[in-house]
């Protein structure tokens, strides 16, 4: 009877959704635009306005009649990774939060030089955006007493303690270049020489932690736990049931993120990857993000702005055997299509590129399984994109593993809501459905 409530903070859009045991799905979902507000380096974005835009979100789910309030037992909250939010110590905010896709952490980065301790820390890691409102905005940040991520500010302010210590899960601290991953600990030497001498350190707690409870004062019933939630591609890769080591999971969005469970880390990891804590059973994780989202999102502006998707996929059938792959050089963000036949179309340019994308994903596949040590036979694929066949049968031909592809296209929040799952009651439940690609009749079988 009991139904779980999560909250995923995406790039570009915020969403709610209801998880109910009983039915085994989500039964509610509402969404809205994340907003960013543009600025010389690429966007920035306001804690408060985001945290109002989700508790608007909450009032229109708890309007929705398949939501029990009486059966809530759950709510926990997902956001993109690298953001954070400055916070004074009465807990008010002091800084905007600096979107993480934005060049404020490069020019960070940057300004510290190449023979830094830092050059090999990525560049969108929260490290630089802290750097950066030190340079920037240093009277915003002489006002903060600490800082914690987006979701875990969210999550705070449904506190009914509004003393409550501020908290930074395992997750998110896993990309904010301060968190040693071996140890698990934040590091409390850094800050100084980075002239953030003034802030102090969060509380680090692991995800599924259970906060404190709703106050009712806002549209939750009072009492409802809240829960420590995670990185957005944890928690997706969470809810399809990637929660052993040697599981592989693949998040498709904005960015594609490939993340490896492992019970150690490798002695070494190279460019381009890095390391974290999952958000469940105390495994570590090696993760690459490549920008495919991106690539696609500016071709799709390109050649099909304002085309219905189900028009571009038909298209592509048709001429995805005509194209080889683009190769993609994700590191330096370049892409180079194939030959086009003499009779090119848009389609054709778009196969390549997606071709291309594909082969890039199978080489970082083979790569973690390199650093893992491990044969890497399944990978589970999530996102909006595997919900299109002739995407699967395009990833699918760059690869012999087995493809195992979500059929929940809002895998992300349902994955926040089963991980609220677990830390109220210690178990959680895998959802989601998983098929293989479709064989060349058609058909296709349930992994």
């Amino acid at each position: 009877m009991s139904q779980f409530i999560g909250v995923d903070i995406g790039t570009t859009r915020t969403k709610v959704g209801c998880y109910d045991t009983d039915a085994g799905r989500l039964v509610a979902l509402r969404h809205a635009p994340t907003v960013v507000h543009p600025d010389p380096w690429g966007g920035r974005r306001d804690a408060n306005r985001l945290a109002a835009a989700v508790g608007d979100l909450l009032a229109q789910l708890l309007a929705d009649p398949a939501v029990r309030p009486d059966d809530l037992a759950g709510i926990s909250v997902g956001s993109v990774g690298e953001e954070v939010v400055l916070l004074a110590a009465d807990g008010t905010v002091t800084a905007p939060v600096l979107a993480w896709f934005a060049g404020h952490g490069q020019q960070a980065k940057t300004a510290l030089g190449a023979d830094s301790d830092w050059a090999g820390t990525d560049e969108t890691f929260s490290v630089f955006k802290l750097r950066w409102l030190a340079e920037h905005l240093p009277d915003e940040l002489a006002a903060a007493r600490t800082f914690t991520s987006l979701a875990d500010f969210v999550a705070r302010d449904l506190l009914a303690d509004r003393t409550a210590p501020v908290f930074l899960n395992v997750s998110h601290a896993s990309r904010t270049g301060l968190l040693d991953i071996r140890a698990g600990l934040l590091r409390t030497d850094v800050l100084p020489d980075l002239g953030l001498a003034t802030l102090a350190l969060p509380d680090l707690i692991d995800s599924a932690t259970v906060v404190g409870r709703t106050s009712g004062g806002g549209v939750l019933p009072a009492g409802v736990p809240v829960v420590a939630g995670g990185h957005d591609h944890m928690c997706g890769a969470f809810g399809t049931g990637v929660r052993t080591a040697g599981d592989v999971y693949v998040s498709v969005g904005t960015s594609e993120a490939q993340v490896l469970l492992v019970d150690e880390l490798p002695d070494v990891v190279g460019p381009g990857l890095d390391t974290g804590i999952f958000v469940a059973g105390g495994l570590r994780f090696v993760h690459r993000a490549t920008p495919s989202g991106r690539y696609y999102q500016a071709w799709h502006d390109m050649l099909y702005s304002g085309v219905p998707d189900a028009t571009l996929w038909v298209e592509l059938a048709h001429v995805v055997d005509e194209v080889a792959p683009a190769v993609v050089e994700a590191d330096v963000r370049r892409a180079r299509l194939a030959a086009m036949p003499m009779e090119v179309t848009r389609a054709h340019a778009m196969a390549s590129l997606l071709k291309g994308l594909a082969v890039e994903a199978e080489a970082t596949t083979a790569r973690l399984g390199r650093l893992g040590a491990v044969e890497i036979a399944d990978v589970t694929v999530g996102g909006v994109a595997a919900g299109w066949q002739t995407w699967r049968r395009l990833r699918q031909e760059a690869t012999r593993r087995r493809l195992r592809f979500v059929d929940e296209p809002e895998a992300t929040v349902l994955g926040v809501a089963v991980l609220a799952q677990f830390g109220v009651t210690g178990r959680a439940d895998v959802p989601v459905h998983l098929t293989t690609a479709e064989t060349p009749g058609g058909n296709h079988e349930h992994a």
